[in-house]
């Protein structure tokens, strides 16, 4: 791989005290009401990067997906016998791609992506074959107390949008990746996205500042 490419604008979220989940002030109410804590996320910082054309692919990725909103579907059907359709649909992993895509009314693709400790390295990996200019969104939500005893450590909530594009201020040159590369995680992409570090490797590629 051999490609060079801009860094537009990015924005970087965590939870905190003071900030449970992202302001989506500027999502209509009616929207609004119906979105999920993922989605408000997702589409809460992917709003606030997006351009104003409406020709841009969209790559969406979480590893775990709507963990709440699958969570109360089978506690309903196990108390009711059935599922809200409402629900349903926004449990489904591309639901926050699907309303970010009708909100911005942008037509061209989208992609959502699990991959497991890979989700955010395969994200970036698909943005960076993909043509033209790529938003790249990846969120997670608070962890469910359920989960506790299965995972390593308790999950907050976090989200993070990058703008790439053909043409910018902040060029980066895309190279193949080090196979002795460890899994990328949020903290190494945010080093390179901040000029903490001058580059970022995976298995699969390297971005470096050019």
């Amino acid at each position: 791989m051999n490609k060079k490419l801009y860094i537009d604008d990015f924005i970087i979220w965590h939870e905190s005290d003071n900030e449970k989940l992202p302001d989506v002030s500027f999502v209509p109410p009616m929207m609004r009401r119906r979105m999920t804590g993922l989605e408000k996320i997702a589409i809460g910082l992917a709003g606030r990067i997006a351009p104003q054309t409406q020709n841009y692919t969209v790559v969406f990725a979480s590893r775990f997906g709507e963990w709440e909103q699958t969570i109360q579907l089978i506690r309903q059907f196990h108390s009711d016998k059935e599922m809200s359709p409402a629900g349903f649909s926004n449990s489904v992993h591309n639901a926050a791609a699907g309303a970010f895509s009708l909100l911005t009314k942008n037509t061209n693709t989208y992609t959502s992506i699990a991959a497991g400790d890979n989700t955010l390295e395969m994200a970036v990996l698909k943005a960076l074959t993909s043509d033209g200019d790529v938003m790249v969104v990846f969120a997670g939500e608070h962890s469910p107390e359920i989960y506790n005893s299965v995972l390593k450590e308790p999950q907050n909530a976090f989200g993070l949008a990058v703008m790439l594009k053909t043409d910018g201020l902040r060029k980066i040159k895309v190279l193949s990746g080090d196979t002795q590369a460890d899994i990328l995680t949020m903290e190494k992409l945010t080093n390179f996205l901040t000029g903490k570090t001058n580059s970022v490797s995976t298995k699969t590629w390297t971005m470096l500042n050019d």
